[in-house]
């Protein structure tokens, strides 16, 4: 193998500066697969990672070491690199060395039903890559298995990364609308994810989509560069009659935001059987007329991220030429600290990617 050591920026402390740590690279065994870390998504979840704790909004959180992430560990969920190596069952042929790949991170125990369903992503006892398992703050990956890992030919390698967390928590969200793809629907929020989330829903068939957000700059981009059919300031008095007037009622909301006053907002505009899915986790409390959900048929759904078969979909979109992509920061791997305040201060326009040498 080309190196026998793992450079990686590892979180020594919860809130302190990453270090850089060396360690032995050990060769992968049974199905494992090594991958050579390209670039890596960062993300605003491992801001929250990097202090200790998940944002369960609504001024609560939960401590990693309750999901089994100790210190040190290495950040990045969003790994983009090339096949370097892999175990004797792996099933693969020497072909696929310097195969070009994203790293599914949302990998569960394997043994439980949600797993053996190929729901990863819903297990209780997660192998997440970046928080319980390295992630691709290291140049080096060692992954289970080869199903976790996308096909990613023909995609920009500063783009590929994030596709596995904003990328595929936008397409999962957007699928529990399937079936309403000719009616009209809105997207409440239109930071990063919300406009990954406009950009998938105009590239997978949804003819009418609204963005409603508070920030009339950020709408003038959803308009302009992302094809948003329809926009709204929701700050503005006349903002839920002007949306309802413009749509007759919407048959879907993914809210982005996830506060008592965007689900309210939601709710209000959905039609009979529209459908709001709640991805934000900003938090509190909403208040909801239970005899009003029964007697207009409406439903509320949770979504997290995502499952491996929603993003291999997702991944056949974006090879395709169908998702418009978002502006991407470059930052150098060994100013990752840097890259942390920047993201952390609200100084990145779309996503930022950290690449190694």
């Amino acid at each position: 193998m080309e190196n026998q050591t793992v450079k990686a920026q590892t979180v020594v402390a919860f809130g302190e500066p990453l270090e850089e740590r060396i360690s032995e690279l050990h060769r992968p065994t049974g199905k494992q697969v090594l991958v050579r870390v390209h670039s890596c998504g960062l993300c605003h979840s491992d801001l929250h990672f990097h202090e200790g704790h998940l944002n369960l909004g609504g001024g609560n959180s939960l401590p990693l070491a309750a999901l089994g992430v100790n210190l040190p560990f290495v950040l990045g969920h969003e790994p983009f690199g090339v096949i370097v190596d892999f175990g004797p069952e792996a099933g693969l042929v020497e072909a696929d060395r310097g195969r070009p790949v994203i790293v599914y991170p949302w990998i569960g125990c394997g043994d439980c039903e949600y797993c053996n369903r190929g729901l990863d992503h819903q297990c209780g006892s997660p192998q997440v890559i970046g928080m319980q398992q390295p992630g691709g703050q290291a140049d080096h990956l060692l992954v289970r298995e080869p199903k976790f890992l996308i096909e990613a030919r023909g995609v920009d390698p500063l783009l590929a990364g994030p596709y596995a967390c904003s990328g595929l928590t936008s397409f999962s969200a957007l699928k529990k609308l399937d079936g309403r793809q000719d009616q009209w629907i809105a997207i409440i929020g239109a930071g990063g994810v919300g406009m990954m989330a406009l950009a998938i829903a105009k590239g997978s068939g949804f003819q009418k989509v609204a963005v409603v957000d508070v920030n009339d700059e950020r709408l003038k981009v959803a308009a302009d560069q992302y094809g948003a059919d329809l926009t709204i300031n929701s700050s503005t008095p006349d903002a839920a009659n002007r949306l309802r007037e413009a749509t007759g009622g919407l048959a879907g909301v993914v809210d982005f935001v996830g506060a008592p006053a965007t689900a309210e907002f939601a709710l209000d505009q959905l039609k009979t059987s529209g459908k709001l899915v709640i991805v934000g986790l900003f938090g509190g409390e909403a208040h909801v007329s239970l005899p009003l959900l029964a007697i207009r048929q409406v439903s509320i759904a949770g979504s997290f991220v995502g499952s491996l078969d929603e993003m291999v979909e997702l991944m056949t979109y974006v090879r395709a030429g169908a998702i418009k992509p978002i502006p991407v920061q470059e930052v150098p791997i060994g100013e990752v600290n840097e890259a942390i305040q920047l993201l952390r201060a609200g100084k990145v326009n779309g996503r930022l990617v950290l690449t190694h040498d």
